[in-house]
C-alpha cells in the first residue's frame, strides 16, 4: 500500500480512537479485546494534544470514535469538541451498539456527522430504539448507518502463530492495516489490536515485547511525518501479527460471552 501527501499530510481513509476500552456487551471475537480489558476512558485533554501532533502530518476522510462502546464515556461532547478543534478532518463518527444512544444527550448528536449503529444478532437493539435514533438522528443531520452483524471473524488465535511465513501472509492479507488506523495513548498505529493484545495475553505469555510500544509510532517523533510515512508503508509484519489472524480467520455466529461472575 503507498499514501498520497497533500500540503505534507499524508492522506487515509479513517483514524480512529478507543474512547473507552469496556462495553456493556461482552462479544465472542471482539476486534479490540474489550470484554478482557480493565474499565477505561480517554482524557479529553490528553485525546486533543495527540490529534494537534498528528494532524500536522496525517489528513483522514473520517474520524470514528470507538471502543469498548463510546457512550460509556462520562464527558463524550468535549471528546468530540477536542477532536473538531484539532482540524484533523470535517467528519466525525461514531460507532455504537446503541443500548445507550437512544438516551444520549443532545449535545453529542449535536457534534456528530455520522454513526454506525451495529446491530448484533446475539444482543438485538429492540426496534424502538433503532427508531428513537433514527429520529435523533434525523433532526440533527446525522448520517445514521445501520450495520446488521450476525457474525464475527475469528480474530484471536489459541496459540501464537507458529512460522514466520504465517505471519507475513496473515500481514499481507490483512485489511485492517489500511481500514482501522488508530491514535491511543500518544502513539499512532496501523491496526486496533497492537494496544491491547499484551494486556489480555501478559499472563500467559509473560516474555512478549511490549506491543503497544513496539508496533507504534510516538507522536512526539521529531520526524513524525517520516517515521508515520514508513510504518504505514511498510512490507514486514507487526510484532502483534504472531498473536492475531486479522482478516484471514475463519468466520463464526455472532455470540456472546458469559458475564463474569463477581469473587465470593
Amino acid at each position: 500500500m503507498r499514501y498520497e501527501l497533500h500540503d505534507s499530510r499524508v492522506l487515509t481513509w479513517s483514524l480512529e480512537t478507543h474512547v473507552t476500552t469496556h462495553c456493556n456487551l461482552r462479544c465472542a471475537q471482539c476486534c479490540p479485546l474489550s470484554p478482557h480489558l480493565p474499565a477505561w476512558a480517554v482524557s479529553p485533554q490528553a485525546l486533543g494534544e495527540d490529534l494537534r501532533r498528528l494532524a500536522r502530518v496525517l489528513k483522514p476522510n473520517v474520524f470514528k470514535l470507538t471502543g469498548g462502546e463510546p457512550f460509556l464515556h462520562p464527558d463524550l461532547p468535549a471528546v468530540l469538541d477536542v477532536v473538531r478543534a484539532s482540524g484533523i478532518t470535517e467528519q466525525l463518527s461514531v460507532t455504537t451498539n446503541g443500548f445507550l444512544a437512544q438516551s444520549a444527550p443532545d449535545a453529542v448528536y449535536e457534534r456528530l456527522d455520522r454513526m454506525t449503529l451495529s446491530f448484533y444478532a446475539s444482543a438485538p437493539l429492540p426496534e424502538r430504539s433503532i427508531t428513537r435514533i433514527t429520529e435523533r438522528c434525523d433532526q440533527h443531520g446525522v448520517h445514521l448507518t445501520v450495520k446488521a452483524i450476525d457474525r464475527f471473524q475469528r480474530i484471536t488465535p489459541d496459540a501464537p502463530l507458529a512460522s514466520d511465513a504465517q505471519v507475513q501472509d496473515v500481514f499481507e492479507k490483512c485489511w485492517l492495516k489500511q481500514r482501522c488506523h488508530l491514535v491511543h495513548r500518544g502513539r499512532f498505529y496501523t491496526c486496533t489490536r497492537p494496544p491491547h493484545v499484551a494486556t489480555v495475553l501478559a499472563a500467559e505469555h509473560p516474555h512478549l515485547p511490549a506491543l503497544a510500544e513496539h508496533d507504534g509510532v510516538p507522536l512526539d517523533d521529531p520526524e513524525l511525518l517520516t517515521r508515520l510515512l514508513a510504518y504505514l508503508e511498510r512490507d514486514a509484519p507487526l510484532a502483534t501479527c504472531r498473536h492475531c489472524l486479522g482478516s484471514s480467520g475463519p468466520w463464526e455466529p455472532h455470540a456472546q460471552l458469559p458475564r463474569a461472575r463477581a469473587a465470593s
